[in-house]
């Protein structure tokens, strides 16, 4: 619910929708509902969700520095500009949602999201002003397959008394 500034609610929606323009991409965002293990086969079982956002701001891993990190840092931390960043884990990724993508979701740090077939774990949320979206630094997980719900739905349109037969002689 948007309240507060007026005008910095459209800036704020007006940035977002720019972003998404620029940057945006599908993702599948995952979230664990449930898991149990049967200690006595071993056995885990696990339950989960996924929701398809059409269109996420999905920051580049090169803009991620210039993202979180301005030229006020750079000159208060010689050793980081000296060093060229090192440390900086270069398969992070920024994602931000906007809440309309998200209506009534809660975020968890064991919730992942899946952008072009790689797995990103959930690192840090930080919730936009007004409760607007969310800001969501992803660490990619190296070698893991993410897996894939598919949510089929299948529309049949085959009525079977406008079927006809025809005879060719």
């Amino acid at each position: 619910m948007l309240n507060g500034n007026p005008n910095l609610n459209r800036i704020l929606k007006q940035t977002i929708y720019e972003l998404k323009h620029s940057y945006g991409a599908q993702v599948q965002v995952y979230k664990l509902d449930s898991a149990s293990t049967d200690y006595k086969t071993g056995v885990k079982t696990a339950s989960k969700s996924v929701i398809c956002v059409r269109k996420a701001v999905v920051m580049p891993a090169s803009t991620l520095r210039k993202f979180t990190q301005g030229i006020s840092y750079l000159s208060a931390s010689k050793p980081f500009a000296s060093q060229g960043g090192q440390g900086w884990d270069g398969t992070s990724r920024v994602f931000i949602f906007e809440g309309s993508d998200l209506p009534g979701y809660e975020w968890e740090v064991e919730d992942w999201i899946v952008y072009r077939d790689r797995r990103y774990d959930v690192a840090e949320i930080e919730t936009l002003e007004y409760d607007t979206g969310w800001m969501i630094l992803g660490k990619e997980v190296k070698g893991a397959v993410p897996e894939r719900i598919i949510n089929l739905n299948v529309v049949s349109s085959f009525n079977p008394e406008d079927e006809q037969t025809e005879t060719v002689e």
